[in-house]
């Protein structure tokens, strides 16, 4: 008989969770290092070329400036379906926003908190000094910001665009796996970070639904996004126009 995690008590969920982490950090880290190090010119080239497109940078500058141009012309046109065009824009890109910053956030809080050594100091400090506070980049491993940002944007554009799900977790696991293969970061960095960077978005889509921003909660106890021309675009499933108040009506 097959046991989920969550039928685990909150204890053994916590044991079993502390025990892959601590595997993780004294077998699985230590061997992929030097499975990187070991790894071709070329091969690490191609991972350094690729690992820049898990900065933040590029999701939240044109982010925040659409948000602001959104809001800005939905003051200056007052007509009510513009309005709310803009509003359904502003609250999309917010989404967004609020997701990925809020998660990269959160990354930056815990890995100065916790301060990690990086794999470059492997050598002379080894998997497991932790210098906690440091506030150094050199001691700011654990999560990875990389593998947090591009599993948060991933999640982000898989929850508004289902279809694409597959693809964007593709990219983020090869670019999150760039920072292990380029010795910047260890597995368990990238892996933690990767978790947080999906859950919270997932929180933030709770948020909105509850306010009903962009998203509202479906009688079944799920979600769906406002709007059925807004689902039918995005190709969510089983999303139908309603029929006519008149298309049932006797001639």
């Amino acid at each position: 008989m097959a046991v989920r995690f969550k039928d685990l008590t909150l204890f053994e969920q916590v044991l079993l969770a502390l025990s892959l982490i601590l595997i993780g950090l004294l077998i699985v880290d230590p061997f992929m290092f030097e499975q990187a190090k070991a790894l071709p010119r070329e091969v690490r080239k191609f991972f350094r070329a690729i690992t820049d497109i898990g900065k933040s940078n590029w999701m939240l500058i044109p982010t925040g400036v659409a948000i602001g141009v959104a809001f800005v012309l939905r003051n200056r046109y007052g007509g009510l379906r513009d309005s709310a065009a803009y509003g359904l824009i502003a609250s999309t890109i917010g989404f967004v926003f609020i997701s990925v910053g809020g998660a990269g956030l959160i990354a930056n809080l815990t890995k100065n908190i916790l301060g990690r050594a990086r794999p470059k100091l492997f050598e002379t400090a080894g998997p497991l000094d932790f210098e906690f506070f440091a506030f150094d980049s050199d001691y700011a491993s654990l999560p990875s910001g990389h593998a947090t940002n591009i599993f948060a944007f991933a999640t982000v554009i898989g929850i508004l665009w289902p279809r694409g799900r597959v693809l964007l977790y593709t990219l983020a696991a090869w670019i999150a796996a760039s920072r292990v293969m380029i010795a910047q970061h260890y597995v368990t960095d990238v892996v933690l970070g990767a978790i947080l960077g999906t859950v919270f978005p997932f929180y933030v889509r709770d948020r909105f639904a509850a306010r009903r921003w962009l998203f509202e909660r479906t009688p079944e106890g799920g979600y769906r996004l406002r709007g059925l021309r807004t689902q039918r675009r995005l190709g969510w499933p089983n999303m139908q126009m309603p029929a006519p108040e008149n298309a049932n009506r006797p001639v």
